[in-house]
């Protein structure tokens, strides 16, 4: 029986974004590696950040909290951060949190890093 294995890994920079993918469950076990990805981008003043949420499977409250605190953190930079790909779990708890009116979400990362910001 195979294991999934939850995971942050820094994908290749696309038109200036850095991307973050996520695998896996986006939790409470997750999140500080998650939360570390986001400090060590900024501190390198990468602050424009795509989060790849095309393969997670489930998302709590610990990985929204670390997706707001990157929100506040590229923003004052004069940065971004997107979202990308999420599934149907994911775009619901955004719905629900209505955090998917205060950052931009695409369908993928692709996508995110293609437009121009706003």
């Amino acid at each position: 029986m195979l294991v999934p294995v939850s995971g942050v890994e820094l994908g290749e920079d696309h038109e200036g974004w850095a991307v973050v993918v996520l695998t896996g469950e986006a939790d409470l076990y997750l999140a500080p590696a998650l939360r570390e990805c986001v400090d060590a981008l900024v501190a390198e003043d990468r602050a424009r950040i795509v989060v790849d949420l095309e393969h997670v499977t489930f998302m709590d409250s610990s990985a929204l909290g670390v997706i707001v605190y990157g929100l506040r953190r590229t923003r004052t930079l004069g940065g971004a951060l997107r979202l990308a790909g999420p599934g149907t779990q994911v775009r619901r708890l955004l719905e629900l949190t209505r955090l998917g009116e205060a950052v931009e979400v695409f369908a993928d990362a692709a996508s995110a890093c293609r437009e121009p910001e706003r």
